[in-house]
């Protein structure tokens, strides 16, 4: 069945015949515009009567479900985000840093290192994310002005990628030819296994995307588990919101016991300063945070 737009007015009176409690609808109206149905509904959505059935949804919402419910989750989702975007940068970097570094010294005498089949596969080196890195790298000033400076193609390692993406960071080091390299990295980090802290670093990289992209977060489930590593098996939550957090916790630890602590205060306030009520109930539900373990 064809569905067309409808008005804010026809989307309020549409949740209130679906059993929504909306007391001001002047309020409500604000907020349908400025984040809109379609978006809202991924927070309302377990405050139907169906859920969490995706098919054949009834949207008939249970009994005293009130608009500010939907809100109320909105904003720890967009709160959540940014507190962990803030952190998730201090672990891109440093990786970053690290890698640039350890190989670099490696490989003193070729500062062209990320780009030779001697140091990292060239499979890698042919595909698409490399091709992709190169060109977002060499539209930046200071690349630009290196290789016209020397009348060169690339620039040394340590300017070229500051401009890689954090995605291409983590499969450069996966495809570093060397594994001894790979296990001084992974042990700056506390994992001796480069497969482990593989898991545990594009876990944060996914973790990254999701917020940044402002995706859902309080529901979310991670497309792969993660394995087992410093924290050991981590049951349930290795598909979860709260696995993800704690592998955050535990990079951000390794590179500042301060920060990390830094952000168990923040993220922990957010939860304190929430009451115990239906909203609370669904982060807890579904998110699999643990509040003991903040």
């Amino acid at each position: 069945m064809t569905k067309f737009a409808t008005n804010i007015e026809e989307q309020i009176s549409l949740l209130e015949e679906r059993g929504m409690i909306i007391a001001d609808k002047e309020k409500a109206k604000e907020c349908l515009l400025d984040i809109g149905y379609f978006r809202l509904g991924f927070y309302w959505f377990p405050f139907e009567k169906t859920y969490p059935r995706k098919i054949n949804r009834t949207h008939e919402f249970k009994a005293n479900t009130c608009f500010d419910y939907a809100i109320r989750l909105y904003y720890f989702d967009f709160d959540l985000r940014n507190i962990l975007l803030k952190y998730i940068s201090r672990v891109e970097i440093n990786f970053r840093t690290k890698l640039i570094y350890y190989a670099s010294n490696r490989y003193k005498k070729d500062p062209f290192w990320y780009q030779d089949s001697k140091y990292v596969n060239k499979d890698f080196l042919e595909g698409d994310i490399m091709a992709k890195a190169m060109r977002d790298a060499s539209k930046e000033e200071v690349v630009i002005h290196d290789m016209k400076s020397h009348g060169r193609s690339i620039s040394p390692v340590w300017k070229a990628m500051e401009f890689f993406s954090f995605g291409a960071i983590i499969l450069l080091y996966d495809n570093l030819r060397e594994v001894p390299l790979k296990c001084d990295i992974s042990r700056i980090y506390g994992m001796s296994s480069p497969n482990e802290f593989l898991s545990y670093i594009d876990t944060v990289r996914k973790l990254r995307n999701y917020c940044a992209h402002g995706k859902v977060l309080y529901d979310k489930n991670l497309p792969e588990a993660i394995s087992n590593g410093p924290l050991g098996y981590l049951g349930n939550s290795k598909t979860q919101l709260f696995g993800a957090y704690k592998v955050l916790e535990y990079l951000l630890g390794q590179v500042s016991e301060n920060r990390a602590q830094d952000m168990r205060k923040e993220v922990k306030a957010l939860f304190d300063n929430m009451p115990d009520d239906a909203v609370k109930s669904i982060i807890l539900e579904n998110s699999g945070f643990l509040l003991s373990k903040l």
